[in-house]
């Protein structure tokens, strides 16, 4: 096969790069180990026994194929020293990666969340400022036909959206006022899920189940929005199911080829410029395994940077039951956001948000309460009416410090093809747990100003990781000695690869979901590798 570009990885990156350069007449080769869904078919909310059926999207992740579940991060709270519980990697294989299950957040990143040493003396400066991804970030909501409303004062000033800002579900209208009790507010979130139907495709349908896949076509996952657009092109060609195990690079840096497994058959595949986009975890995991003579610690680790200033997604949730006559799934699961705290205000604390989930899930479904709530005849009918749908959650979200003493690293273990797994180590610094301390503080808070009926333990990530958004490492940056690619997501020592994917992030946009920053990287990537191919 002859390609200009082969990328590897389906995702909110490796997607949105297809399209960009399929759009620029160039011809694109797309890896993905997944299969590509049917959304009629395969998710399990076409089924009236949904509860009960086996999701393949969460079947499809096979995380124990990818982290080395043995290895434990040491860490040492208020003085005593213990043991995190090994890594928990939320992600799936399939056509649009993660994007299939993920809610629809469509964030652009505030200014400040580019230049968090310069304004707070923590972490690390973007080598690229939020006015060089404005452009990119309008192209990429405009692909996704995100839904959403101007005025917010925490982000940067705008243009219309898309497609208009879903109406507030009944639990966040509730949420809302119970928030303004306490100074906050709690506004429409951004959504990739249109408002409108766009080209024909069912708008959003508010049924709760994004995470399961959306059955309607409606939620802009990568497969649906962007690959049938590449498609139309002529110039894309999807290999599915598909993996990638090795980069065969040249003396000079240069990428010759990319082996590959298909079932039990192994060949290799080339282009002129190969672009990476597995996220933050399988990126790195292929460059340090692709060492040869002239790069024994992997490729683009000159510097031992690979791997370096991994940030996991830093969660503390509280659960509710409300005492409300309404349905709390009902709606986007995640259709607002509080966005007062994602400036820190002092030096003790990171930038994050707020939000409520009312998620449509098998432990809530209406068997499933059935069968959980006690009782029988006439009283227990009573029950299960009076207390179905009034379960959901507050959550914080907070950006992690960048530390190099996280990393990834390859392990003595390998998977079922003989590519070693990942280490991951990942510890809170002080800042971190402070962060964990005071969302938990001030979700307490929001709970008590809102009329429940009970009020559950609160959980956090210090101790048991619960993983989604991760980035960092292959950050970008001026330097080799401190990054792993440049400005434009260009391999440091490797002319011809780049990198399209959250790795590299170098911070977490203060809680705020990657995606729709992924994907504005990508397009700004991809219009450098058309410019490099067409010069």
């Amino acid at each position: 096969m002859d390609f200009d570009v082969l990328i590897i990885g389906s995702g909110a990156g490796g997607g949105m790069t297809a399209l960009a350069l399929c759009e620029q007449g160039l011809k694109v080769g797309l890896i993905e180990r997944g299969k590509r869904f049917e959304p009629t078919k395969d998710y399990i909310l076409n089924y009236p026994d949904w509860a009960n059926r086996p999701n393949p999207l969460e079947q499809a992740r096979r995380p124990e194929q990818t982290l080395d579940q043995h290895y434990l991060t040491p860490i040492t709270v208020r003085g005593k020293k213990q043991q995190r519980a090994s890594l928990t990697y939320h992600r799936v294989h399939g056509l649009g990666g993660s994007t299939l299950h993920y809610q629809g957040e469509a964030h652009r990143f505030a200014e400040h969340a580019f230049n968090t040493e310069f304004e707070f003396s923590w972490g690390v400066d973007w080598p690229i400022n939020y006015s060089d991804l404005a452009s990119y970030y309008a192209r990429a909501e405009n692909l996704l036909s995100v839904a959403g409303k101007t005025g917010n004062p925490f982000k940067p000033s705008r243009d219309t959206f898309p497609t208009p800002a879903h109406a507030l579900s009944n639990r966040s209208q509730m949420l809302a006022e119970s928030a303004l009790k306490l100074g906050m507010q709690l506004q429409a979130n951004t959504l990739a899920l249109p408002s409108l139907s766009i080209n024909g495709r069912t708008p959003c349908q508010h049924s709760g189940g994004c995470n399961f896949g959306c059955v309607f076509g409606a939620k802009s996952s990568i497969d649906q929005a962007i690959i049938p657009r590449a498609e139309e092109t002529g110039n894309l060609t999807l290999l599915t199911q598909t993996r990638a195990l090795k980069l065969i690079s040249h003396a000079s840096g240069n990428i010759d080829a990319v082996q590959c497994i298909n079932e039990d058959k192994r060949f290799e595949l080339s282009a002129k410029i190969v672009v990476l986009a597995m996220g933050a975890i399988e990126t790195p995991r292929l460059l340090l395994h692709s060492s040869n003579k002239l790069a024994p610690q992997g490729l683009g680790n000159q510097h031992d940077q690979v791997g370096r200033y991994f940030m996991e997604t830093v969660v503390a949730t509280l659960p509710l039951e409300l005492d409300a006559d309404f349905t709390t799934y009902l709606g986007p699961p995640l259709d607002s956001r509080i966005w007062d705290f994602c400036r820190p205000k002092d030096k003790h604390t990171n930038g994050f948000v707020l939000g409520a989930a009312g998620y449509l899930r098998p432990s809530t479904s209406p068997v499933r309460h059935a069968i959980d709530t006690k009782g029988i005849g006439r009283a227990h009918k009573h029950a299960v009416r009076n207390s179905f749908g009034k379960q959901m959650y507050l959550f914080g979200i907070a950006e992690q410090q960048p530390l190099a003493s996280n990393r990834l690293s390859l392990s003595h273990r390998t998977d079922d093809v003989g590519v070693p797994k990942i280490n991951a180590h990942c510890a809170y610094s002080e800042q971190d747990i402070h962060t964990l301390k005071t969302m938990k503080g001030t979700l307490k808070q929001w709970a008590n100003a809102t009329p429940t009926r009970s009020i559950g333990r609160p959980t956090d990530t210090l101790y048991r990781s619960s993983a989604t958004h991760v980035a960092g490492t292959c950050r970008m940056g001026h330097k080799p000695s401190d990054s792993v690619v440049d400005a434009f997501g260009k391999v440091h020592g490797h002319n011809n690869c780049y990198i399209t994917d959250a790795s590299v992030m170098p911070t977490q946009g203060a809680g705020d979901s990657p995606s729709l920053t992924i994907q504005a990287l990508a397009l700004r990537t991809a219009d450098k590798i058309a410019a490099v191919l067409k010069a």
